[in-house]
């Protein structure tokens, strides 16, 4: 007797073939995911069961950075049909996020989880050798401006950027920078000169920054904002005045926050590929020096290989600071915040997880000499928890620093330092900063940076009152105390009082009272901002050593170096320190023998 069993013909089919998927259903499908400064809506179009387009635009995502990442895998997985692509270096929740969208919309119109998971990101694994005139390293504002003066000087580059896109701080700054501008200053009736913009950043520096080197930034940066104009980077005519930049001398790029510089640049080298080589992802390890002791290349992890880079001219490093650098600025702390612990409590801003100090690192082991290491700024308006400057961000006029309690308690166009230890004084270390229609116009007013009161509002970021009434319920404030702070800030912005107790006086092309709803306000708190320490350069960028001899080979401009800004940063004084410096850099590596 035969006992084996018999299937039915369709069954045997169905063990022999392989389990058929369906293919996802046509349609457009929309998921909300976690970015990393708000929820955003991902939404993906499906065309012949196959990814037609991905919409990322319901965004607040950080212009330069997450935005691009967005950009970028939105472009990839489309191109390749997976959502298994790499993410972008700097912008891992971003690009998280993003993958997390498409995934959810795939997964509504039915696709199985090994569907568009291919994985299609594979990269070179060959050690290489670049022969070149000019390697620079760090791909942010100082460093691109290095690159684009020395291509026009007639030098070869590479650059070297750690992360997987362009513009390292610069990007999430707010651009305000600082110059002495005689026609857009005449313009607004605002009385300025070299002189007192030098003796405003030693005085603001608490008179330790290098003398040289703060005239010539001084002296040099409205040359720089002519620069950035020669190459397709407008300005716009109107000058205001950056938190702590103590005088109306800060200008700002006609599109949102410092990746307009960038972008400018971007497209400058992009334009000279003949000259300039970039390439991102490159983690630069150390630098070669030849026998003679000059500084000739350094040498760069890039997904796993070796890249050696020789330079003939000049090697510069623009890495920027190291304020995300727990460690290394808790070990330094012994200036002007020794009293306050710089720890994970204190968050980072503007900066950059790659702000980790490596090029200070770089520079020392070739015997060069660091200055001013302790001396790291605060910026006054950071997130409680992230230390961002994602909401409401203002400049110094036309606003007001509360604390809990309803009252004001200093003059919001000081220093970063003094505004920093005034808020350290109050009630657990934080204030609300309260701004009026005069700076938001409406809710769905559009800010310099992409937001509105309500897509900050409908993050819980924002709180919004009618009246001073309502905004002190909702934020915990004595009514009573709220208005007369306010009334207090209006008798010396319409011209009632010279000046209050805090010394705040109203500048009558900026000020203006604030008498009428709606009224938002933002909790803020003290975050890590900027260090002004690094590597000791003098005016022609030469990198020197412990006798004050230049390091032959080398050079550095932006944050990585150190003695421009003394104790204290002034608003504005950053960008104008990276171009300034920057293209300095590259122009005199360029021509150098």
């Amino acid at each position: 007797m035969n006992n084996k069993l018999v299937l039915p013909l369709t069954a045997a089919l169905a063990l022999a073939l392989p389990t058929l998927q369906a293919a996802p259903a046509d349609g457009t499908y929309s998921a909300k995911v976690n970015g990393h400064n708000a929820p955003m809506t991902v939404t993906v179009k499906i065309v012949n069961h196959k990814i037609d387009s991905i919409d990322t635009s319901k965004n607040l995502e950080t212009i330069g950075v997450g935005k691009l990442a967005l950009g970028k895998l939105s472009k990839r997985m489309v191109e390749t049909q997976s959502v298994n692509v790499d993410n972008v270096t700097g912008a891992t929740l971003s690009s998280f996020a993003i993958k997390k969208g498409v995934r959810d919309c795939l997964t509504q119109a039915g696709a199985a989880k090994n569907e568009f998971n291919k994985k299609v990101d594979t990269y070179p694994t060959k050690d290489e050798t670049i022969d070149t005139q000019v390697v620079v390293i760090g791909g942010g504002g100082a460093g691109l401006a290095a690159a684009v003066s020395a291509v026009q000087n007639g030098a070869k580059v590479v650059v070297l950027e750690k992360l997987g896109y362009l513009g390292g701080s610069t990007n999430v700054s707010g651009g305000a920078f600082n110059a002495v501008d005689p026609k857009r200053q005449k313009a607004m009736g605002i009385e300025d000169s070299e002189e007192k913009f030098y003796d405003q950043t030693m005085k603001g520096g608490h008179n330790v920054g290098n003398p040289e080197l703060v005239r010539y930034l001084t002296t040099n940066a409205m040359r720089s904002i002519e620069w950035l104009e020669s190459l397709g980077s407008p300005f716009k005519d109107k000058i205001g005045t950056a938190t702590g930049a103590l005088w109306q001398r800060s200008h700002y790029g006609t599109t949102p926050s410092g990746n307009h510089y960038i972008r400018t640049l971007e497209n400058f080298l992009a334009e000279h590929k003949d000259s300039a080589t970039i390439i991102t992802d490159a983690n630069v390890k150390s630098l070669i020096k030849d026998k003679d002791g000059r500084v000739i290349g350094a040498v760069a992890e890039n997904h796993g290989r070796k890249i050696t880079v020789i330079a003939s001219k000049g090697v510069i490093i623009t890495t920027g600071g190291f304020g995300a650098n727990v460690e290394l600025r808790r070990r330094v702390n012994t200036g002007v915040w020794k009293e306050v612990d710089l720890g994970k409590g204190i968050g980072a801003s503007t900066i950059q997880k790659a702000a980790q100090g490596d090029g200070i690192a770089m520079g020392k082991n070739v015997g060069a000499d660091v200055i001013g290491m302790s001396d790291i700024q605060l910026h006054p308006c950071g997130t409680p928890g992230t230390g961002l400057m994602e909401h409401i961000r203002t400049s110094g006029r036309n606003r007001l620093f509360i604390n809990e309690n309803g009252d004001r308690f200093v003059n919001e166009g000081a220093a970063r330092d003094t505004l920093c230890k005034a808020i350290f004084a109050q009630p657990h270390s934080t204030y609300w900063l309260v701004v009026n229609h005069v700076r938001y116009p409406g809710r769905d007013w559009v800010d310099r940076n992409g937001a509105t009161i309500a897509d900050m509002a409908s993050l819980g970021a924002v709180v919004e009152g009618a009246t001073l009434d309502e905004l002190a319920k909702k934020t915990g404030m004595d009514p009573a105390k709220l208005k007369a702070s306010v009334d207090e800030y209006n008798k010396v912005a319409t011209g009632k009082v010279e000046k209050d107790k805090y010394g705040f006086v109203a500048n009558n092309k900026e000020d203006k009272p604030m008498t009428e709803g709606p009224w938002y306000a933002v909790k803020k708190v003290p975050t890590v901002h900027h260090t002004m320490g690094g590597l000791k350069i003098n005016t022609q960028t030469q990198v020197l050593d412990a006798a004050g001899k230049p390091i032959p080979g080398l050079y550095a401009a932006g944050e990585v170096t150190g003695g421009i800004h003394g104790a204290n940063r002034l608003g504005g004084n950053a960008i104008a320190d990276i171009f300034t410096f920057g293209r300095q850099a590259g122009k005199v590596a360029a021509t150098a023998q």
